[in-house]
């Protein structure tokens, strides 16, 4: 169960969409509830489309925006983030105003996030697909949290053993947004929604542990992986060439994901050879990255490009000199492993890591050789130097096969795949000893 699925060309549908996959070929029995509400559709769907139950979701309208948009039109409330007003003082403390009720309200009403009217299409659907086929277990992916609530409900109804997936933190999330009074309230349904279920499963050691400690229960890890048939073959040796070109794909996150460490490289760079240098970003998120690269005079090596369908994006980062990739440089992040670098790790480009230095991401990185992880300005323009000398020398090879050794999604699939029998094979041993009856699917 999961709000994204293929062919949503999302980040969330590639993990739940390869792990579906990898369990109908080992043969079991495998059907998925979702929707298919992303304009994106552009992910391979690899499973038979008769085995995915796509319901309707529509987000509510709540009576903030109606009456935001019907005030605006008389000029009672500010136009929106960003706009313009010849008051600026008076403006600023509008829009500071408004933001802040905007903010609590929207806090009140999507609980726990934003797609929480998915329940009113998904509890139905789920109720639906368990009168024609029985599954023995439950497995939930999140983000958004809705759907552990659907998930809890459905098992707790037919008294079918569940696992939630966490490929983000709930209460614990380092990105965590929503006012503090709301912490609150999402700490105690955490607690609630995860009391009954089976397992827990998320993608990183340092918040398997978070789990355990919030909830008692033993958190499995399953890293996201790579899935080597996605990417395209790897290219001859390297050739000498003038231009690096570095790359990133994927979101900017304002606060979170910040190039400026390797602008202000850049812009340490002698001008011959900040010339030979071009830094693409294949990201919805221009702004934030044109606004950095003018800080610091280096728009004319940074060029913003639309984002690509997923496929597309490995054969961009099989084709790349060098593959950027960026953490908030804050302890938060510390657990915080993306599943962009195990893409990365495959595509055996050179790393830059710019963000927290003790995270287990930066570790990953620097235990396996696979580039450099620094914020610093200077460090950062010494290895563009050599990169760029590599390149014309024809001498900017891949790295070696081990920097990818045993992170394939099959071989993290295999590790759930165990998870998921044991605790089958569990409770079979609890029924034999003490035999309990199936609770009725109102």
């Amino acid at each position: 169960m999961s709000f994204a699925f293929p062919p949503s060309n999302v980040i969330g549908a590639v993990r739940v969409g390869k792990l579906a996959r990898y369990l109908d070929r080992r043969g079991h029995d495998v059907r998925v509830l979702t929707t298919d509400v992303v304009e994106d559709r552009s992910l391979p769907l690899e499973i038979s489309r008769e085995r995915v139950s796509y319901t309707e979701y529509h987000e509510s309208q709540h009576w903030l925006g109606r009456a935001a948009r019907l005030l605006r039109g008389h000029g009672a409330v500010p136009a929106g983030e960003g706009c313009e007003n010849t008051h600026s003082q008076t403006g600023s403390r509008a829009r500071s105003l408004w933001k802040t009720l905007r903010r609590h309200y929207l806090g009140m009403v999507y609980i726990p996030d934003i797609r929480a009217d998915w329940v009113k299409k998904a509890i139905p659907a789920g109720k639906q697909l368990l009168k024609e086929w029985q599954p023995e277990i439950i497995f939930a992916s999140a983000p958004p949290n809705t759907g552990l609530i659907v998930a809890s409900r459905l098992a707790r109804a037919r008294d079918i053993p569940w696992v939630a997936d966490f490929r983000d933190l709930w209460v614990d999330n380092p990105y965590y947004s929503e006012p503090g009074w709301r912490k609150r309230v999402d700490a105690m349904l955490e607690r609630q929604i995860l009391r009954r279920a089976s397992g827990l499963v998320t993608v990183s050691p340092i918040w398997a542990e978070q789990l355990r400690r919030r909830h008692g229960k033993a958190a499995a890890v399953v890293y996201n992986g790579y899935a080597e048939e996605d990417f395209p073959p790897l290219t001859p040796q390297a050739r000498p060439g003038e231009i690096l070109t570095i790359r990133y794909t994927g979101s900017i996150y304002r606060g979170f994901r910040d190039p400026s460490a390797l602008f202000s490289a850049i812009e340490l760079l002698p001008d011959q050879l900040r010339a030979r240098l071009t830094v693409e970003f294949f990201s919805d998120a221009g702004d934030a990255v044109l606004e950095a690269a003018a800080a610091h005079r280096v728009e004319s090596v940074v060029a913003v490009k639309p984002r690509v369908p997923y496929r597309r994006a490995l054969e961009l980062q099989m084709e790349a000199d060098i593959l950027l990739l960026m953490q908030a440089s804050d302890q938060r992040d510390e657990g915080n492993l993306p599943a962009k670098l195990f893409e990365y790790l495959y595509a055996r480009r050179p790393i830059l890591f710019i963000g927290y230095e003790r995270g287990i991401a930066a570790r990953l990185v620097a235990e396996r050789s696979a580039g450099l992880v620094s914020n610093k300005p200077v460090e950062i323009r010494d290895q563009l130097q050599r990169w760029l000398e590599d390149k014309r020398d024809g001498r900017l090879e891949r790295l070696d096969p081990s920097v990818s050794l045993g992170l394939s999604r099959d071989d993290q699939h295999a590790k759930l795949e165990l998870l998921l029998e044991n605790i089958l094979q569990n409770r079979v041993e609890t029924v034999r000893r003490s035999p309990v009856s199936h609770a009725p699917l109102s």
